[in-house]
């Protein structure tokens, strides 16, 4: 089976886990190489400062019909992501699986509306934002390493229970009380739910 990649985004509305998780993500990072041409002795490359780290994906975000749907209407994102991008502020972005997390801004946002879908498809482009003085970040991204893997909570950490907010899901909880996702079971099963349908406002014992 392949690896499941998820990505978080954090902007100044809240966090959002993808409810789909893209098929592809492009992820470059280009270098400020020189080549010079020395007089009978030909070209050379000088190895240059790394240049800001660009993403692309596409994906699309479920309607509440929709069996994809984890809680949060596809409006509410594509708005958070638009008043980001319109507002030049940035958002910070975390793939698992990878060495994804840092601030960025949205260079373009592009939605597409089906006829006969309530899904609407987006694709987004972010470049890094290298702010010098930017502040340090919560401490729910703290718990991912910079390989995009969680790292584990102390068993101490873990409260007897928590209040679900908007864009949270049983496999992010998992994530931030177990450090590992998929143990979104275990909350589950304690809850007596079967299914990562999670819309806010619930009230969830997290087992030890």
């Amino acid at each position: 089976m392949g690896k499941t990649r998820s990505v978080m985004l954090e902007t100044d509305d809240g966090r959002w886990e993808l409810p789909v998780n893209p098929k592809e993500i492009s992820v470059t990072q280009d270098s400020k190489d020189k080549t010079i041409d020395l007089l009978n002795v030909g070209e050379f490359n000088v190895p240059g400062n790394r240049g800001l780290i660009k993403i692309s994906l596409s994906t699309f975000l479920p309607d509440s019909s929709s069996p994809f749907y984890k809680g949060v209407n596809p409006e509410q994102i594509i708005s958070s992501v638009k008043k980001a991008k319109n507002g030049k502020r940035p958002i910070r972005i975390i793939i698992s699986g990878s060495d994804v997390n840092a601030q960025f801004t949205v260079s373009s946002a592009t939605e597409t509306y089906k006829e006969g879908q309530t899904d609407i498809y987006v694709s987004w482009s972010f470049v890094e934002n290298r702010d010098l003085n930017t502040q340090p970040v919560a401490s729910w991204v703290k718990r991912y390493t910079e390989t995009g893997i969680c790292e584990r909570n102390t068993k101490a950490s873990i409260p007897k229970t928590v209040i679900a907010k908007a864009g949270d899901s049983l496999w992010n909880l998992a994530c931030r009380y177990y450090g590992d996702g998929s143990r979104w079971k275990e909350i589950a099963a304690a809850n007596g739910m079967t299914e990562d349908d999670l819309t806010g406002g619930e009230r969830l014992v997290i087992p030890d």
